[in-house]
């Protein structure tokens, strides 16, 4: 994918270089300078959105979504930039007004839904989305206690100012989640994304900075900063061939479980140095620590309700093993060992009912597999499995023991029993437009429990089982 990117790294590096030479070096008018930084903005934000949408149009599932939503970004950035840009056309700067705002709000709601949508299950999206929040929230708390904080009390705070480069320490938290916890799965575009959001912190930063010492202008760093941003994420846009086949990133994993929780002991471990230091806790802090409480709270919940469905999905996987252990995977009847299993709990000197054993062996069914084939023969197996299920009693073992070999288990009298099963092979089986006619021959064998064992009790069938084939089809012995 190295060699994919290249032109477009290339292009990237010459868009930069050129914003340089135009607005840094040549001798323009600052306010000339100022409106082509501006400009340049506002492309490469419509850019971005258009090689996302791209993206986004060739992705399939949640891919798709995710995809599409930072394409919203991109183009709620671009819309901000030159909302931004008319006001300040003349004078060369303008706090962003509402129009703008409203711009760069879309980028700041849509990024962090592209990055959840990414994710797979909508718990495991909740999940990083709280993840996130929680790692914003804890910087925000250790930053507004150490710097804003003081600030705000001298009254030289401009909160306005350093709330997008907040929200991209979330933005970048969620990407950096993804490709702690998401595989293979866009991994390269992921990690090239996330370069670009490191530098839009740092042009946030900047710009923080500058605005509150009244410094800022159209063309500052900062432009240039977005400017390089913008172009590293254009570069991250996934190719084709990385999208092939994915519909979502895979689910988050071990190596991000505790993640959230570094920053959060930073933040705890700050507010109680603020409190050993007898510094109260201002209304900003008390509502980030309760937002905090709130965070963790919500994310533990999901976190058991993860736990709950992982059990429950657990215990279906037991069961579904236990069943494929002791049951024929055709038929679905209890297989030689579940008969055994049963045969000899039924045996043990303490039970207190006489077994009987009904074995039975298809007379008729071999020329079924070489006349109609394997598959065929199978729908007859089913079948019998089926008739022998409605002629046996509720208490009793069907099983079979393979081939065209089954053996009902009954503690009941053997003999009503054998003339249900006889009965059940009257009617024909049906094999598309044909029929076949298949008997069976049914060995009967009985004890008292102690008296033998399994293998014993079996033989005793299988000789008896013999004698009826030899009286006849249909016949039991």
């Amino acid at each position: 994918m190295v060699q994919r990117r290249r032109p477009a790294a290339v292009a990237a590096t010459l868009l930069v270089a050129l914003h340089l030479l135009t607005v840094r070096v040549l001798p323009l008018p600052p306010l000339v300078a100022g409106r082509i930084s501006q400009l340049a903005l506002t492309g490469i934000g419509l850019f971005v959105a258009v090689v996302w949408g791209r993206a986004a149009i060739r992705a399939r599932g949640r891919m798709r979504a995710g995809l599409a939503m930072w394409s919203l970004a991109a183009a709620g950035w671009a819309l901000g930039e030159v909302t931004w840009l008319a006001g300040g056309w003349h004078s060369g700067y303008a706090p962003i007004g509402t129009a703008g705002n409203a711009g760069f709000a879309v980028t700041m709601v849509a990024t962090p839904l592209a990055a959840v949508l990414l994710v797979g299950r909508p718990s495991a999206s909740l999940r990083t989305l709280f993840d996130a929040l929680m790692i914003g929230t804890s910087l925000l708390f250790v930053v507004w206690a150490l710097v804003l904080g003081p600030r705000q009390r001298t009254g030289d705070a401009h909160l306005g100012t350093v709330v997008y480069a907040l929200v991209d320490v979330v933005i970048l938290s969620l990407v950096l989640l993804l490709l702690a916890g998401g595989g293979a799965a866009l991994r390269a575009p992921l990690e090239i994304a996330a370069v670009g959001i490191v530098v839009m912190f740092a042009a946030d930063t900047v710009y923080a900075y500058q605005s509150v010492a009244g410094t800022y202008r159209f063309g500052s760093l900062p432009d240039l900063l977005w400017l390089t941003a913008f172009a590293i994420i254009a570069v991250a846009a996934p190719h084709r061939a990385e999208l092939r086949g994915v519909t979502r990133l895979g689910e988050s994993g071990r190596p991000r479980a505790y993640l959230p929780y570094v920053p959060f002991l930073l933040a705890f471990v700050t507010g109680l140095a603020l409190l050993a230091t007898h510094r109260q806790l201002d209304r900003m802090l008390t509502a980030l620590s309760m937002t905090l409480t709130g965070l963790v709270v919500f994310r533990q919940m999901l976190i058991l309700g993860d736990n709950r469905s992982l059990t429950r999905q657990l215990s279906a996987l037991v069961e579904d093993l236990r069943f494929r252990a002791e049951h024929d995977p055709l038929t679905g009847l209890a297989n030689r060992a579940r008969f055994e299993e049963s045969a000899e709990r039924a045996l043990e000197p303490a039970a207190d009912r006489p077994v009987a054993l009904l074995l039975l062996d298809l007379d008729g069914f071999k020329p079924v597999n070489d006349t109609y084939g394997h598959e065929a023969g199978d729908r007859v197996l089913v079948e019998v499995a089926r008739r022998l299920r409605r002629a046996a009693g509720p208490d009793d073992v069907v099983a079979r023991l393979g081939g065209d070999e089954f053996a009902v288990l009954t503690a009941g009298d053997p003999g009503p029993l054998a003339e249900r099963v006889l009965g059940s092979f009257t009617a024909p089986f049906e094999l598309g437009e044909a029929q076949a006619r298949i008997g069976a021959s049914v060995g009967v064998a009985g004890c008292r429990p102690g008296e033998h064992g399994v293998g014993q009790l079996v033989r005793d069938a299988d000789v008896a089982m013999y004698e009826a084939k030899r009286g006849g089809r249909n016949s039991v012995a």
